[in-house]
């Protein structure tokens, strides 16, 4: 439900082309709005946000108000919930293309390869360092035991 309300001056407001005190808007005018709204609360929102986009309070009446600031919490809730499972989602699009791209599997691939290189290199500067690469017993080129 739309509402045509503008501010006049402190007191005074137009609510759908009639000039009406802010008593009788905050009061009777609301109390009318609520009624035709019924149970619909989704109306009474819009309503409500309309009052307070002017200035207008509608905490004068407290159950109504109350089933608006619940409905209010639920939404926000929800749009609090899809933009974490929207960046979730996101993250982990992210990294499901991070998985498959050929480019990061070959840089990976390189790294693993340099790591293992880099392992035998040093258990062969170890072998080699323990008698010139022989065990400490063995036998010679003369069959003999050292």
């Amino acid at each position: 439900m739309k509402l045509n309300i503008s501010r006049l001056s402190e007191t005074k407001y137009e609510v759908q082309g009639q000039e009406v005190t802010k008593e009788f808007a905050e009061g009777a005018m609301l109390a009318g709005l609520f009624a035709a709204c019924g149970r619909n609360v989704d109306r009474m929102t819009e309503i409500c946000d309309q009052y307070e986009a002017v200035g207008l309070s509608p905490r004068g009446f407290p159950d109504e108000f109350r089933k608006v600031s619940i409905q209010r919490a639920e939404v926000s809730r929800e749009e609090e919930k899809r933009r974490k499972d929207a960046a979730f989602f996101a993250e982990r699009n992210r990294q499901m293309a991070e998985a498959h791209d050929p480019l990061a599997i070959a840089r990976k691939k390189a790294e693993r390869e340099a790591k293992e290189a880099k392992i035998r290199a040093h258990g062969q500067n170890i072998r080699a360092a323990r008698n010139g690469g022989r065990s400490i017993m063995a036998w010679d080129e003369n069959d003999t035991w050292i």
